[in-house]
């Protein structure tokens, strides 16, 4: 259960991976003719200090009354050495590829070690 309190963090790197393919530069790195007319957007130092957090406790809580699902972030291999009970293994550098496979209708809660 100690590994659920990472649940924050690892949902901040899944959220930093999601947002990252939404870039206002080219591949060169300058900024587009549409952007740069606009101000730029504000932006958090570190996007993942906007990451939802949930104790453990309200974790077992959503996945007993079956409001959640848990994801693993890690490499497969230490995802199959060891995980939390019922969680499911995405590589958080597949995270982006296969978001079409995340509920709609439930929790979704990362984690990493």
């Amino acid at each position: 259960m100690r590994k659920l309190f990472l649940t924050a963090a690892a949902a901040a790197c899944a959220a930093a991976a999601l947002l990252a393919g939404c870039k206002a530069t080219d591949t060169a790195g300058n900024l587009n003719a549409a952007a740069s007319q606009a101000a730029p957007p504000a932006q958090a130092a570190n996007p993942a200090e906007d990451a939802r957090r949930i104790t453990a406790a309200e974790l077992k809580q959503k996945l007993d009354a079956g409001e959640a699902v848990v994801y693993d972030t890690r490499a497969k291999p230490a995802y199959d050495l060891e995980h939390i009970k019922g969680a499911l293994s995405m590589p958080s550098n597949e995270v982006a590829a296969r978001t079409g496979e995340l509920p709609k209708d439930k929790l979704i809660v990362f984690y990493c070690t």
